[in-house]
């Protein structure tokens, strides 16, 4: 239940600002893409007075920049001088879909001493301090849920454009896997229909998202099961892992290996499924956790084992070493986990 006082803290902070920034964690998923993109059309809809813009620490996957306002943000990994510059202009800053500013990486780092109003609007557990004002809320399935029921507050949800309509469908239908997983109450179903409400095409989102891939993505994904997913069915567990060269060898692109790590799930009895692989320069292991059930928290593993963190069935970290000492270090955990 959003608290009244932080509704009208967040429509005074708006008011007085007069530039603002809306930043996304790196690496962004449609979730990340979808709130940024809405809360942008939706100041640029309601508030004019405000110079916004959306900011991404690197480049979100192509199959999301259809999203209306996407192609015109600032990217920080091609344009470090711009990026800053704007944000060093800024008396408003929004974070979307993350909670801790480590999250950012380098950008994260030359953020900290900017003096603008900092405001958070996420569903991961366990928020960082430092907001000026915080949203925050676990039980949403995605922070465009979240984004949706603050417009709704504001008195602002039903008169809000397609394309900010569109850009939320899409943080909700991705963030869920097409609404088959992480849905915690009947709310993400009536925003869904009230997004419908507003006139989007449902399928052309969900064509756009998921019917897009390159055959480079598609062959890499056929390779990874095929060759790269080790199942332990007494652990209930199974593992995929990529090195950066054999991404090289499949042409990879930012994005093409999202939803591997749900692949494994999909094998009867596997509750717990790990995707290991390789950095952009190789310094260290990227890990993605994901669980179904009640039974194993990958927010926990990621925290304890990867220096990272995330939800009870779905998280993430880092583990520093090669990729094999990574795949060796995973099925040692599996021994732990009862």
């Amino acid at each position: 239940m959003l608290n009244q006082q932080d509704i009208s803290r967040l429509r005074q902070m708006v008011a007085e600002a007069k530039q603002a920034a809306i930043v996304a964690h790196i690496n962004p998923d449609g979730d990340a893409v979808g709130a940024t993109m809405a809360l942008q059309g939706y100041l640029q809809q309601f508030h004019p007075h405000l110079t916004v813009q959306a900011v991404f620490p690197n480049q979100p996957p192509a199959f999301l920049m259809w999203v209306e306002g996407a192609k015109s943000s600032f990217c920080f990994a091609t344009d470090k001088e711009k990026t800053l510059q704007y944000l060093q202009q800024c008396d408003l800053i929004f974070f979307v879909d993350f909670n801790n500013v480590d999250r950012l990486e380098e950008l994260g780092a030359r953020m900290r001493h900017l003096t603008a109003r900092k405001v958070l609007i996420d569903h991961h557990p366990q928020p960082d301090d430092g907001f000026d004002l915080e949203f925050s809320d676990p039980s949403m399935s995605a922070t465009c849920e979240l984004m949706y029921l603050i417009m709704d507050a504001l008195g602002d949800a039903k008169k809000l454009s397609v394309a900010t309509a569109e850009a939320l469908y899409m943080g909700i239908l991705t963030d869920t896997g097409s609404f088959s997983y992480g849905i915690q109450t009947p709310s993400t179903f009536r925003v869904a229909a009230d997004l419908m409400a507003l006139g989007i095409d449902k399928n052309a989102v969900a064509s756009r998202v998921f019917d897009s891939y390159s055959e480079h993505r598609v062959r890499l994904l056929g390779y990874t099961l095929k060759d790269k997913m080790m199942v332990y069915p007494e652990h209930k567990a199974a593992y995929i892992y990529l090195s950066r060269q054999e991404l090289n060898d499949y042409h990879f692109e930012v994005g093409d290996t999202e939803s591997f790590v749900n692949y494994p799930l999909s094998i009867k009895g596997i509750e717990l499924s790990a995707f290991l692989y390789e950095s952009l320069d190789a310094s260290h292991i990227r890990v993605s956790l994901r669980s179904r059930g009640k039974n194993i928290s990958v927010n926990e593993l990621a925290r304890t084992h990867f220096k990272g963190g995330g939800h009870f069935n779905a998280a993430g970290g880092k583990f520093f070493g090669t990729l094999a000492q990574c795949c060796t270090y995973f099925e040692g955990i599996l021994q732990t986990i009862k």
